[in-house]
């Protein structure tokens, strides 16, 4: 008798948007925000609603998303630093299993580096990427690196213009920033909109001699909240609805987020508006991935992922920005579109607790590859599974890190620690409070035996699971010594 030929390793392009909340998609029912790709992508495959990023903050985040460990292991406890291009990778991973692996966009890898982005490809190579076009964020302070896109802009006289335009931004403050002002930039030269296309022309050049693997790092709707017409005047402030407005938690002093007291709702809703701008200009280029996909007949064998970094306060507690263990900054989109040949159920939505270190870890189970060291579970027995809902449980808990401070939550309850997990900081009941008002730590709340339960969780997460990466590496920024920064463009007269 013959065997069965084995089936082949499937394609896999992960779109990581960068400061996504998990409720900014349509289908979530919160903001009135239109996004008919993300739409397609959840009927056509299993969105997970309950998804915890292992950071509210970008590197740490990515770090463990990279390496498949959780922050006190991989060492990145902020944004000033990354894992050696040594370190364990799923990306290298799934490059020794065969894959032909790439990116275009925002890795945020090298970007703040003593190396200019253009010439630390052979960083990016030890990494695990065969090819790899990197870019900063949205360089939400100014902080202009030379990349691909910089020099595409600069190619077409529009460098100095942008930059003052950023800095502009940067100088006016959280709120006036995101006015309903567009991007000075068009639909094609925007950051988000230069990059999605570079990936459309990447998927609709590369060969299919051998499955390969596509980072797709869109920068936005990390702020500052900058969406090209016609997409700025989208949504209408009086549209958007109000979260939690009550100033309960004051920022931390390492924490990448900003109080906003002061703001009127009016304020608010018109941030809202951009932000939820430039997710729907996102959506609507990932849209075109997809045309590309299913013009080569690629979606027959090709996994769409779709998820963020991390989330966005977006005023709710008067906060923006991230840095925060709190929902909206530490909850994401994570919705996983399989190959048409896929013969498992789709069209679902799971609310099992998933920790974003599972994405990859479910895509080295699709691709027969592993990752030594890492910590996440594969998400695959829910996306295979038939009945309805799937498995009651995926992990017991999810947790995320912020510098010495720990979350750790069950789905009911949430604690969240200082100092490692010695002493209770905030204690929440989602169920009865899913906004997160009422901190159960002054009241007999936080004394409930799961309170208790999680927080011993807490205290054993780096017994379980202990640091096992060296030191990190650590990010030179020699402008800061010389008291000016070499790489900002000059002042446009």
């Amino acid at each position: 008798m013959i065997s069965p030929a084995p089936m082949r390793q499937p394609n896999i392009v992960l779109v990581m948007t960068d400061q996504q909340r998990w409720d900014a998609l349509a289908s979530a029912g919160v903001f009135p925000v239109e996004t008919p790709t993300l739409d397609r992508l959840c009927a056509e495959g299993t969105w997970f609603r309950r998804t915890y990023a292992q950071s509210p903050i970008c590197v740490p985040s990515r770090m463990s998303f990279f390496t498949g460990r959780y922050p006190h292991q991989h060492g990145c406890l902020d944004n000033d630093t990354s894992v050696w291009p040594e370190a364990p990778s799923f990306v290298r991973s799934l490059r020794d299993s065969g894959y032909h692996t790439a990116a275009v966009g925002k890795l945020h890898y090298t970007w703040f580096h003593d190396l200019e982005i253009p010439v630390s490809g052979e960083l990016l190579r030890r990494f695990g990427f065969d090819e790899a076009v990197e870019t900063t964020g949205k360089m939400s302070q100014g902080n202009l690196r030379a990349s691909a896109y910089s020099e595409h802009l600069r190619d077409k006289g529009l460098l100095p213009a942008y930059h003052q335009d950023l800095m502009a931004r940067s100088e006016a403050g959280p709120l006036e920033a995101y006015a309903r002002r567009p991007s000075m930039l068009d639909e094609d030269d925007h950051i988000d909109g230069w990059v999605l296309g570079r990936a459309e022309e990447w998927l609709h050049d590369v060969a299919t001699d051998k499955p390969f693997f596509l980072w797709v790092g869109p920068p936005g709707p990390h702020d500052p909240f900058d969406p090209p017409a016609p997409w700025a005047d989208r949504y209408r402030p009086e549209d958007m609805p109000l979260g939690p407005l009550s100033y309960r938690y004051p920022v931390e002093s390492d924490a990448i987020s900003a109080a906003i007291p002061d703001a009127s709702p009016r304020q608010i809703q018109e941030m809202r508006t951009q932000y939820l701008a430039n997710v729907s200009f996102i959506d609507d280029r990932v849209g075109r991935l997809l045309d590309v996909l299913q013009q080569r007949d690629l979606l027959a064998d090709t996994w769409i992922v779709y998820c963020s970094d991390h989330g966005e306060m977006l005023g709710d507690h008067r906060l923006i920005w991230k840095g925060q263990l709190l929902d909206p900054a530490i909850r994401v989109p994570l919705v996983m579109r399989p190959p048409d040949n896929w013969p498992h159920p789709r069209g679902r939505s799971s609310d099992a607790l998933v920790e974003l270190i599972d994405v990859p870890a479910t895509l080295l189970d699709l691709a027969g590859a592993q990752l030594p060291g890492g910590q996440g579970r594969s998400l695959r027995p829910l996306l295979e599974d038939v009945t309805t809902g799937g498995p009651a449980v995926h992990r017991e808990t999810a947790a995320a890190e912020l510098g010495t401070r720990v979350m750790v939550t069950d789905g009911r309850h949430k604690v969240i620690t200082t100092d490692r997990a010695v002493a209770l900081d905030r204690v929440f009941d989602l169920a009865d409070d899913p906004d997160e008002e009422c901190d159960l730590v002054s009241t007999d709340g936080a004394d409930l035996p799961a309170v208790e339960s999680l927080h011993d969780i807490a205290r054993q997460l780096t017994a379980s699971a202990p640091a096992d990466l060296a030191t990190p590496w650590r990010h030179s920024t020699p402008y800061q010594r010389w008291g000016r920064n070499p790489l900002r463009e000059p002042t446009v007269q």
